[in-house]
């Protein structure tokens, strides 16, 4: 079997689409984007304040995508990507359905999954770890496991406060 290439061609596919992503919002790979319009669209959102939200974001997506591509700190960098997907998704895709043109979710879930399959098998021996013989303890894997399910709830549950309320629909006039 081929797990180790297998998981080389995982974690650069998702590595280098995440770095994409996070280094767009600085405004670089001519996205025409700012951290300030990020943070703005955060704001818009309900994450508040946007910047700190705007630099988790950014940051999670070219550290972590770096970290995943590298294979440098067992489950760190992909961990982070998959929470920074799972967030993602539930706030910015999911409303919008399935289909990718339409902003929907078919983009962002594969990544995420792929992201949590590196970040549960491991980065294999063709990655920095195992050119360094690199091994974290499993009392830090699961130390940062929990960080990253609190880092979600925490950001889900910020959301879920400050995000923009529908309007109230007006009352139906009754017949006289």
């Amino acid at each position: 079997m081929y797990v180790d290439f297998a998981l080389l061609v995982l974690r650069v596919a998702v590595g280098v689409v995440i770095i994409g992503h996070g280094i767009l919002k600085w405004g670089w790979l001519g996205g025409g984007g700012s951290l300030t319009g990020v943070a703005g669209w955060f704001n818009g959102l309900g994450f508040r304040p946007g910047m700190f939200w705007a630099l988790v974001a950014s940051l999670a997506e070219a550290v972590g995508g770096a970290l995943t591509v590298l294979g440098l700190g067992g489950p760190i960098g992909p961990s982070v990507v998959a929470a920074d997907l799972v967030v993602v998704t539930v706030v910015a895709h999911l409303p919008k359905g399935f289909w990718a043109q339409k902003g929907g979710w078919e983009f962002p879930v594969p990544l995420a999954a792929g992201a949590l399959a590196i970040a549960l098998i491991g980065n294999g021996r063709w990655s920095l770890d195992g050119l360094l013989g690199i091994t974290l303890p499993d009392s830090l894997v699961q130390a940062w496991a929990a960080l990253m399910i609190v880092g979600v709830v925490l950001a889900l549950g910020s959301w879920l406060v400050f995000r923009p309320k529908p309007a109230p629909k007006p009352a139906q006039q009754q017949a006289a």
